[in-house]
């Protein structure tokens, strides 16, 4: 079976930097640099796992989520959020929206949030 992740950042380097990691790890990358995309590349790929951004333009992450638990797409899609948002009331929003898990990004290198995924695409 296909490992596909579907990334969604919209800072060009750290998208670089985590589809690099991905891809050594031989998990298939499918970009996204907003919200938006994220919902359009969800449907089309149907990726195995989601990493999410908070912070984008035009459609954030928190919204990205509140669109897949309207459609009760969260339950059978985990998300992982990789943000450098650290308040406790966005953790706890992001989680009950569906959110398998909350990264820092700062707090784990890019192996390591590798690592932490890999469970989801088994």
């Amino acid at each position: 079976m296909k490992k596909v992740c579907l990334l969604v950042e919209d800072n060009d380097f750290i998208r670089n930097m985590y589809n690099l990691k991905l891809s050594k790890s031989k998990i298939d990358v499918v970009e996204a640099t907003d919200g938006a995309m994220a919902l359009i590349k969800i449907n089309e790929h149907q990726p195995q796992v989601v990493l999410l951004d908070l912070m984008m333009p035009n459609v954030s992450g928190i919204e990205v989520l509140e669109e897949l638990k309207k459609h009760n797409i969260t339950p059978d899609l985990p998300v992982v959020v990789l943000t450098n948002v650290m308040d406790q009331a966005t953790i706890d929003q992001a989680k009950s929206l569906g959110a398998r898990d909350y990264i820092v990004k700062t707090d784990l290198t890019p192996s390591e949030v590798v690592e932490k995924i890999i469970p989801f695409l088994s």
